[in-house]
């Protein structure tokens, strides 16, 4: 087996969640199928913290933050948009120098607000596939 990669799993969570987190289940069997263990914090937190009170929403946040630390890099899914955590997420990453990749399931990577891109940025789009599932 390949060497397994912690990444971090940003994709939308607010506005159509039951949709958001649809997909986002799309996308961390997307990660482990590509040997990737991935934090979705957006998936679990949000099932204990009420993300509709701000001070719980901040937490969850925060703890979700935490693991970028311990993370190969961060993986932002761009199907369904970029989400404001999502913009902000790519700001800190931008500004740390943390490494991160930007993938899409359905299509085309979507690219945030042009005033978060800097010229490098399409480095960051993996066209790579993830293996097909014989299961």
């Amino acid at each position: 087996m390949q060497s397994i990669k912690l990444v971090v799993l940003e994709s939308p969570y607010a506005g159509a969640v039951n949709d958001n987190v649809a997909y986002a289940r799309r996308c961390l069997k997307d990660c482990a199928l590509r040997g990737e263990s991935a934090q979705a914090s957006h998936l679990l937190l949000t099932q204990v913290l009420d993300d509709t009170k701000p001070d719980e929403r901040a937490l969850g946040i925060a703890l979700g933050l935490a693991w970028r630390e311990a993370a190969h890099y961060s993986v932002f899914y761009t199907d369904r948009g970029w989400s404001n955590g999502m913009q902000d997420a790519l700001k800190s990453a931008l500004e740390e120098k943390r490494p991160f990749k930007l993938r899409a399931l359905d299509g085309s990577v979507k690219f945030p607000n042009p005033y978060l891109l800097p010229l490098n940025l399409y480095e960051a789009v993996d066209h790579s596939k993830a293996p097909a599932n014989d299961a």
